[in-house]
């Protein structure tokens, strides 16, 4: 299973989390919040959240990724012709893709990654 979210047009970091903190267990906090072109990408110290939101469907379905099920990721910078960036993340349930805009931050959410995933 891939989930393909593309990331938006524009600056791609995000300062509002409020969508996000109703979200949050005890003691877990945000770290960073990422615009995608549906909605936005959540990496808290304990877990990645996204919304998985079609185009021609009403439904929106929240995907809730602990770093504990998360088995490593990859890495895809934009190249000269591309208008995004990608990071795939490789779990127990199956495989995300995440699509960011060209000029994300990719070593910052790289470093969130690691920091949880190499424990």
């Amino acid at each position: 299973m891939i989930n393909n979210l593309k990331g938006m047009l524009g600056a791609s970091k995000v300062t509002n989390v409020d969508k996000f903190n109703e979200l949050l267990l005890p003691g877990e906090e945000v770290e960073h919040v990422y615009k995608m072109v549906l909605d936005e990408i959540c990496f808290t110290n304990k877990r990645v959240i996204f919304f998985d939101n079609k185009l021609i469907s009403k439904k929106k379905k929240r995907v809730s990724v602990p770093y504990a099920s998360i088995h490593g990721f990859a890495v895809e910078e934009a190249g000269m012709l591309d208008m995004d960036s990608d990071v795939t993340l490789f779990t127990r349930s199956g495989n995300f893709d995440l699509e960011f805009i060209k000029g994300t931050n990719l070593v910052e959410i790289e470093h969130v990654l690691a920091k949880y995933i190499c424990k």
